[in-house]
């Protein structure tokens, strides 16, 4: 079957019932190192996404007799010849198949007919030249013939058989039958149909990740994506040769990775409390400078956003001790997430953000997708949030006056800024968050906070040995005043409409 090339922008992806499980189905290509271009199916559930290969069923040999004794000889696989598990289900106490070989004859136990009707000949996907390499797990590839036959016979109502096909052996085991109305078409190459459809890679989603850029670059790819399983199982390149469906994969799939990352979340979150549940998990894109080449390349980390912190791995955590052994661990307080607009850019990936810290580190992540952004900002601010409601309160070493006068600055949730004499053990001022009007520093520890004092500006200078903690942690508070007055910032929709 050839995928149909065309310049049209209808999505050509369906929905489908497969064994009673909701899917999205469409085609695609992929490279095949030994076949070249090979058109596929993508079978999407929300678990995971199967790659499947085309059967193909060869009518060289058909039939000539309408007799429930034929056998159905019209049916044989593809050119690929693997492994394949069937699970046969008897009828009326029969499998369905004869067989013949054996050790004795120095062959192995090959299929050699499928009565039409029977048990094996409802599963499709059987044939005649199959060789039966395991019964139930039971190796009977040195098996005489009668020993075979004794181990299928008891075998149990539901057989699962491991058999491999081959080609060789079909027409001698099918004999003369169906020469008769062998059917060749003008090139004479044999008359084939379409088979079923069979699974050969499976992804699971969960924890896993889509992208259309060249691993480790910048670099789009024009019509193709990869999907990242865990443990290092990801597909091969997959080519769209209709736009609208590249896009509606990559938005489907990465969907569904969302979906089980938020049911993950939430399982994670019932062994945490209220100040320590997790807000995101997922994977994000770092660019890292190399110092061999004047670009950076592109490095996939899995994010966590939960309680008062965010951490960085190179894998997705397993174990209660892959969390504790951290290496990258970033206080909320300490921290900043500014969005790059896109003018900021420094190459061609889009949805970038900056992770800054009080102590000078700044790191430039990308995202695959603009919701994908959004999802990190909103899981950001809520955990801003919960965590600086939780703190309650933060106290900074200052020298206040001309004097200089030792005071503690106090970042407080209910009553903003508070300047305390140690000297008088006394406040010396306050004002709540809502009264700062802007701020200015020499970015190394002298700080002005202008606020609004009854109509005039009012502008209080402080010395601050750790600058760079105080004022991150006054953007934390002020971010979570914000979010706490504005449900909008919580949720992609309020963001989308800001």
């Amino acid at each position: 079957m050839r995928l149909n090339l065309n310049s049209t922008e209808e999505s050509d992806i369906k929905d489908e019932c497969l064994d009673g499980i909701k899917a999205k189905t469409g085609l695609v290509r992929v490279n095949d190192s030994n076949r070249g271009s090979l058109t596929v199916r993508l079978v999407l559930t929300l678990e995971c996404l199967k790659l499947q290969k085309q059967e193909v069923v060869d009518n060289h040999h058909s039939s000539s007799s309408s007799s429930s004794e034929d056998t159905v000889d019209n049916y044989q696989p593809s050119p690929n010849y693997y492994l394949r598990y069937v699970t046969v289900a008897r009828k009326n106490g029969s499998l369905g198949i004869s067989v013949k070989g054996g050790q004795e004859n120095s062959l192995p136990i090959l299929i050699s007919r499928i009565p039409e009707g029977g048990a094996a000949y409802h599963t499709k996907r059987l044939f005649v030249g199959d060789a039966i390499i395991k019964v139930n797990d039971q190796l009977i590839t040195n098996a005489c013939h009668d020993a075979a036959l004794h181990i299928l016979r008891n075998s149990g109502n539901h057989v699962t058989l491991l058999v491999k096909h081959y080609k060789a052996a079909a027409p001698f085991l099918l004999g003369g039958r169906g020469n008769g109305s062998k059917n060749n078409n003008n090139n004479g190459e044999s008359d084939t149909e379409d088979g079923p459809w069979m699974d050969y890679l499976i992804i699971p989603l969960m924890m896993g990740y889509v992208t259309r850029y060249v691993q480790g670059t910048d670099k789009l790819r024009r019509n193709g994506f990869e999907v990242h399983g865990m443990n290092d199982l990801n597909s091969t390149i997959i080519h769209c040769d209709n736009v609208k469906s590249l896009s509606e994969w990559v938005k489907l799939i990465s969907e569904n990775i969302s979906n089980l990352s938020e049911i993950q979340i939430k399982l994670y979150n019932l062994n945490f409390g209220i100040n320590e549940k997790i807000e995101y998990m997922g994977w994000v894109n770092e660019g890292v400078l190399n110092n061999n080449h004047p670009w950076q390349s592109y490095c996939a980390r899995f994010m966590i956003i939960r309680g008062r912190d965010v951490l960085l791995f190179d894998t997705p955590p397993m174990s209660i001790t892959e969390w504790l052994d951290c290496g990258v661990v970033y206080k909320l307080y300490e921290s900043m997430l500014r969005l790059v607009k896109d003018a900021e850019n420094v190459d061609q990936r889009q949805n970038c953000f900056l992770l800054q810290t009080s102590n000078g580190v700044s790191r430039y992540f990308s995202m695959e997708t603009k919701q994908g952004l959004l999802d990190v900002q909103c899981a950001w601010h809520r955990s801003i949030c919960t965590s600086m409601m939780h703190i309650k309160s933060r106290t900074f070493y200052v020298l206040f006056g001309n004097n200089q006068k030792p005071s503690n600055l106090i970042l407080d949730w209910d009553n903003g800024f508070t300047l305390y004499d140690n000297w008088t053990n006394s406040n010396v001022w306050t004002y709540k968050f809502s009264e700062l009007r802007g701020s200015s520093d020499d970015h190394i520890s002298r700080l002005k906070l202008h606020f609004n004092d009854n109509g005039c500006i009012e502008t209080k200078e402080l010395v601050c040995q750790d600058l760079q903690s105080l004022l991150f942690c006054v953007h934390a508070f002020l971010t979570a005043k914000v979010v706490s007055v504005d449900p909008s910032y919580l949720n992609t929709e309020g963001i989308h409409q800001l």
